[in-house]
Parts: C-alpha cells; structure tokens; sequence
C-alpha cells in the first residue's frame, strides 16, 4: 500500500499529538543540554543571573532542570505545550505568546532559546525572534541559544528511528528530514508514530518546516540587535555527529 503525505507545516506534536511529548521526550533526557545552557548563562552573563525567560518552552521539559538554578518564565506559542508545561511545572509562570512578537512587560537577567528558535522559517521570522531576546535583558544579560541545522551541512535524508514506552502505551517514532529546495531557508521534519496502546496499533504523520540558514546570517542577527557575540559548542544528547554551534549575545553594559 502507497502513502502519499502532504508537505503542509502541519505541527501536530504541539496540537492534538502533545499528548505523546512526555512518552517520546521525558524531562530527564534534557537535563544535560540543560545543564549545558546553565553553563553558558553563567560562563558569558555580566551580571548576577536570578531571573530567565525561556522562549519556546514546549511541555516545560528543559524548564524542569532551569528552575533548580533560576526563577524562570516560560513562554511559547501552543496553548497545549504551555497546558503540559504548567502540569509539570505548577511553580513557573508561563505565558502562550510568539518569540518573534511577544512582550513580557519586565526584564529579565538572562534569555534562554532551545531547539524551538530552529523553527523560524524566514529572515525576518528569526530577526524577530532575536530582536525580541534582546528587548527582554537587562543590560549585561545574556541570551543563549542553539543552531541546529546550517544551509551548506545539511544532511538530505537524515533518518532516525526510537522506541519509547509509557504503561500500556508503545510509541515508535521515525524521523526523516528532507530540504526540497535548497535555495530556500527551511527544511521538511518527517515525524511517523507507530502507537500500540494495548496492543492496537495506530499509525499518525506529521510534517514541520524548520528553517535552515548560513552562521553568518544568525551572527549578522545577533550583532545588528545589539548584541556583544560570543559562539561556542553543546552536545545534545540526540545529536551523534558531534556538538552544535551555540550563540550567546551578551547586551552591553552603557
């Protein structure tokens, strides 16, 4: 039998298929990448870091390891992840709202942005996101993200396959990424779940677009905001060909 799958941005792990977050990506496995961006909090941060927002928080997973060292607010755009992140983490402030376009009304010691920055599709989608970091530091703030995927390395067809269990409950999860026009600056996310729940097999797809720009383009970014530009490495845990650039703007100091 022949699918055929459409190449609409479809996202339904953030809408009817949050429910599979927690089973396919527990808490536990970012506590490393986590620990990593605490790293780089305090390693290029010029003040005391006490308070951090979280852009593109999803279930609240790495906001599970932040809290234990700062007071965090969490933020993203699925009305879903933000239910799954409260459930998680009753003690942390979230707020539903766009990285590009969302304003907290206070400032905050340090910005963090995880994988979810890697789903700007455009120029202006990823300059907006990043002019919004530096909107909410206080100056001597840092803001640390990651760049998952770069124009030029990107590996056509990359395919992953993972098993992952919950009760009576049975996910796995292929992964397949495929840019069908290069010359653009985003990419295709294949996500297949097999589901078994006692046993019942069920079968879901969903396609996301990801962006997928040069390092020159996020370092131009990061500086025409205003940021001081440092660049360094983290390994994530799914990662097996090696550590991922990570960016750190630091806002000057007047």
């Amino acid at each position: 039998m022949a699918y055929t799958f459409s190449s609409a941005d479809q996202r339904r792990m953030y809408g009817d298929l949050s429910w599979v977050w927690p089973i396919i990506c527990p808490p536990d496995d970012y506590v490393k990448e986590t620990e990593e961006y605490i790293r780089l909090v305090r390693k290029y941060a010029r003040i005391p870091v006490s308070a951090v927002a979280n852009f593109g928080c999803g279930g609240g997973h790495n906001d599970f390891t932040l809290k234990k060292a700062f007071e965090v607010t969490g933020v993203d755009i699925s009305d879903q992840m933000i239910s799954l992140a409260r459930e998680l983490n009753p003690e942390i402030t979230y707020v539903c709202g766009d990285m590009r376009s969302v304003r907290l009304g206070r400032l905050f010691d340090a910005v963090t942005a995880f994988d979810a920055i890697n789903y700007m599709q455009t120029t202006a989608g990823l300059k907006a996101a990043i002019r919004t970091a530096f909107s909410h530091l206080r100056p001597g703030g840092a803001f640390v993200t990651q760049v998952q995927d770069v124009s030029g390395s990107f590996r056509q067809c990359q395919t992953r396959c993972s098993t992952h269990s919950r009760t009576d409950t049975d996910i796995t999860l292929l992964e397949n990424y495929y840019d069908p026009d290069p010359s653009d600056t985003w990419y295709e996310a294949l996500y297949i779940y097999l589901i078994r729940r006692s046993g019942q097999l069920t079968m879901e797809t969903d396609i996301h677009h990801r962006g997928l720009f040069p390092m020159d383009t996020w370092r131009q970014f990061m500086k025409e905001a205003g940021f001081e530009l440092h660049e360094d490495r983290i390994q994530l845990p799914e990662e097996d060909g090696g550590p991922i650039p990570a960016l750190i703007g630091v806002k000057p100091i007047a």
